[in-house]
């Protein structure tokens, strides 16, 4: 797979398996040297750049990028990686897994369909958003739940009500979705607004993926299964001799009718008392 690094002028060919992490692309790109000489804040990390919609996102250290490639659309292959340094790096390390799921809740511009956009009272709870048109939640109505979607910066330029915008869209591949309406929600309001969403949501996320993912927290077994205190053991299995599971008399031969001067088995109707 071809990650670029720092731009979209360079890149480094690496070798991904269904068990590489984006932690161990960061881990390669180390060992080869190619991380040396850049400038900026935070840590590293492998972002998402997902052009057929034009947005990225940061992906976590335990996340699989073969998960992620299977969301692309394979006829475009516009998609791909880039390892770049970003505040949210401490942001989202394992450490910085909240304990509880995030909250929060304020309004903002929903895009209702492409171009129209109406105010909304979006909130985050429970892991998952709920939009409404009040702050009562009267009227609110389940839009995602972050099991399956997270953040996304946008992009690529469009006219948006607000000056920041950004999007919750699914990490599952379109072709699941019914409905394609419900696999983005594009979203603006201001910047710090929106730096607190995109924190908020990523956060939610992280903590979602450490409860129901066990497998990316674990370490691996020398057989490539997850092992640790929360995986399953199965108890060795020893061969035994098979035994009949219902005790029955051996059937009567020809010899045994014979003397017994009876040609119908014990227990027809016909058989000499």
């Amino acid at each position: 797979q071809r990650i670029f690094v720092g731009d979209m002028q360079r890149f480094n060919m690496i070798e991904l398996g269904p068990s590489t992490s984006a932690g161990d692309v960061i881990d390669i790109l180390e060992a080869q040297g190619a991380l040396k000489g850049w400038v900026g804040s935070g840590g590293w990390m492998v972002w998402e750049i997902a052009q057929d919609f034009g947005m990225e996102r940061p992906i976590r250290s335990f996340e699989l990028l073969a998960d992620v490639q299977a969301s692309w659309n394979k006829d475009k292959m516009l998609n791909t990686f880039i390892v770049k340094l970003t505040p949210l790096a401490p942001v989202l390390s394992r450490s910085a897994i909240p304990t509880a799921s995030p909250t929060y809740s304020g309004y903002v511009e929903w895009e209702v369909k492409r171009g129209k956009w109406n105010k909304r009272w979006l909130q985050l709870r429970e892991h998952s958003l709920w939009l409404s048109k009040r702050d009562n939640g009267r009227d609110e109505t389940l839009i995602c739940s972050l099991s399956n979607f997270d953040a996304y910066h946008i992009t690529r330029l469009q006219k948006t009500p607000r000056p920041f915008a950004f999007a919750v869209k699914s990490t599952d591949n379109l072709s699941f979705f019914e409905n394609t309406a419900d696999y983005l929600h594009m979203f603006s309001c201001s910047e710090k607004e929106g730096k607190a969403w995109m924190e908020k949501i990523l956060l939610a996320r992280s903590y979602v993926l450490q409860q129901e993912r066990q497998v990316l927290f674990n370490p691996k077994a020398p057989n490539g299964n997850a092992a640790g205190a929360g995986a399953l053991s199965r108890s060795g299995t020893r061969k035994r001799p098979a035994q009949p599971l219902v005790a029955v008399s051996p059937p009567f031969t020809g010899v045994q009718l014979a003397h017994s001067g009876d040609v119908f088995e014990p227990g027809s109707l016909l058989h000499k008392a």
